[in-house]
């Protein structure tokens, strides 16, 4: 029996008289496709398909071109508190199916808007 989560391919192989065929299951892990969720703090939520070897950079890309209130490069996408990069692959950062990675947009300034003497 296979256990859930696993491919099986059959390979067949002679035998050392070369006249019986027998078949030899091996086993390939599972799941080359991965599903990643953006969640950004306005409650959007975007979804995409892509392979376990496959750089983020297209998922921000693809996050960017769904959300188009955002501008390209204006946010931070984070993942279990971590910065990506666009370099960085779900591989690497041992993502599983499912996995949700965070999206903040870049907050500038905020300090002057008050009187020095409200800050000191």
């Amino acid at each position: 029996m296979i256990p859930a989560g696993k491919l099986a391919a059959v390979k067949v192989e002679k035998d050392y008289d070369g006249t019986k065929p027998s078949p030899r299951v091996t086993e390939k892990p599972a799941g080359e496709h991965i599903t990643l969720k953006v969640q950004d703090t306005s409650g959007r939520a975007v979804y995409r398909l892509m392979r376990r070897t496959e750089q983020l950079q297209s998922l921000m890309d693809h996050y960017y071109d769904t959300v188009r209130s955002v501008q390209r490069g204006t946010g931070r996408f984070l993942y279990d508190g971590r910065r990506l990069r666009g370099s960085h692959t779900p591989a690497e950062l041992e993502m599983q199916d499912g996995d949700e990675v965070d999206f903040f947009s870049e907050m500038i300034g905020g300090a002057g808007l008050f009187p020095p003497s409200v800050l000191a």
